[in-house]
Formats: C-alpha cells, sequence, structure tokens
C-alpha cells in the first residue's frame, strides 16, 4: 500500500543453523496481546524443529501441527503461552 511505502514489513536474524522471521500484523486486524509480529524459525535439522516446537507449544496451543507439508519441509504453527504466534519450518538439504 502506498501509505506504507516507508514502514517495515519484514526482518530476519540470521546465523549458520537458524533463521528467524518476524513479519508485521495485517492492516485492518484487530490488535491483541501476540498478535502484532508472526515469528517463524527456518530450521536445517527435524530433531531441532520438533524439540522447539515443543518447547514453544508447551503451555499454548498448536494451530497446525508440525509434519510434512505438501511442499516437502516440515512445518507447524502454534500460539505460545505469552499469546505470540509461531511458525517453525524445516528444510531438509537434499
Amino acid at each position: 500500500m502506498p501509505e506504507a511505502k516507508d514502514q517495515v514489513m519484514h526482518a530476519a536474524l540470521i546465523n549458520d543453523n537458524i533463521f528467524l522471521y518476524a513479519s508485521d500484523m495485517l492492516k485492518g486486524e484487530t490488535v491483541t496481546q501476540g498478535n502484532t509480529v508472526s515469528l517463524c524459525l527456518n530450521l536445517s535439522s527435524e530433531e531441532e524443529a520438533h524439540s522447539i516446537f515443543s518447547k514453544l507449544s508447551d503451555g499454548g496451543k498448536v494451530t497446525q501441527p508440525l509434519e510434512k507439508a505438501f511442499w516437502g519441509d516440515t512445518f507447524g504453527m502454534l500460539i505460545d503461552k505469552f499469546g505470540f504466534h509461531w511458525m517453525v519450518n524445516c528444510s531438509v538439504q537434499k
């Protein structure tokens, strides 16, 4: 949208083993605790993805179980106990 041209929509923190993406909420959504940003972890180890998903979902709510997605990655979504929205994705190099 033209009025949002100087605003930040996405951000990424990257190291050797992990990508953490953040995206702002969409215009028109109602603000509630935790929905103002969505966080996505993109990992290269399925073991690590399952461990992190389990820890983040403890006390929270799984909205999509961590499982093989139609595009080939392992993917799941959850809302943690603090109300933050997470996506966990694992891309295993072949």
